[in-house]
């Protein structure tokens, strides 16, 4: 096959139409790369269908099927374990790659390569305002702590596969947080020396909608889920409640309702 990156895309279920997109977007790259869609139990017929019409047209689309319960990191891990090239980004089902994504990604040989995204609403066309975030090593340097600069950084990411096996890949002991991958394992991979580089490019595209998603799943599940990952960074439980705070007000909403409760004047 020859690729030079692999996509590991999670799927639970998804709009067939938006699925399609996502994979589209990725087994088209300009530069080549595996891509794995990792399916479940819950995955309906109609998902199965597309993507059964995508690999007929793109040799290389695998479809792999994960028969355990679900667990979002736990159906990462098992797309990375599979990967077939030492380069692995990630793709959610609902979201889309620039065709030239990976190929800028890959000029850098850093252990994480991020790029700038832009927010879009669930049609696809219309921008969430003020959610497109082009990023600048400065800016990332500049961040005062390594949760700061985790934070910082965004999809779409490119890893070198040797970082991700040093750090264990995704924490599968925290649960479907909203952040276990591009929070919680950036941090972790800041702290055992992970080298970044940054594309400041809009790459990856978000689709930000009503449907199902880690984002809107129990708020308050999502709180403990972050408490056990302030307590692993060794985060002072003085500071804890401070951090909670700063982010709870991202659970259980689409980023777009959010975004203009923090911009009343958007209407």
């Amino acid at each position: 096959m020859n690729a030079r990156a692999t996509i590991v895309v999670p799927l639970l279920r998804q709009n067939d139409a938006w699925l399609d997109q996502a994979v589209r977007s990725a087994v088209e790259q300009t530069a080549r790369c595996e891509v794995i869609v990792v399916t479940s139990r819950e995955t309906p017929q109609s998902n199965h269908d597309v993507l059964r019409e995508l690999a007929a047209r793109h040799d290389n689309l695998r479809v792999l099927f994960r028969d355990l319960p679900r667990g979002f990191p736990q159906t990462v891990n098992f797309g990375i374990h599979a990967a077939g090239t030492n380069r692995i980004g990630i793709l959610l089902s609902d979201d889309w790659l620039e065709p030239n994504c990976v190929a800028e990604s890959l000029e850098h040989t850093t252990d994480i390569v991020s790029t700038s995204h832009t927010m879009y609403h669930a049609d696809g066309v219309t921008l969430v305002q003020d959610s497109a975030r082009v990023l600048g090593l400065a800016d990332y340097l500049a961040c005062p702590t390594l949760e700061s600069q985790a934070s910082y950084l965004t999809y779409f990411f490119l890893f070198q596969k040797a970082a991700l096996e040093r750090v264990g890949y995704l924490d599968e002991s925290i649960g479907d947080f909203p952040g276990i991958d591009d929070h919680h394992l950036i941090w972790t991979m800041l702290e055992q020396g992970a080298t970044v580089s940054i594309v400041g490019k809009c790459l990856y595209n978000i689709r930000d909608h009503d449907g199902e998603r880690l984002t809107l799943a129990d708020p308050d599940q999502a709180v403990r889920n972050l408490e056990k990952i302030l307590r692993k960074h060794q985060v002072p439980e003085s500071e804890i409640p401070r951090s909670i705070a700063a982010r709870r007000h991202w659970y259980g909403k689409p980023m777009y309702v959010v975004l203009r409760e923090m911009r009343p004047e958007w209407g």
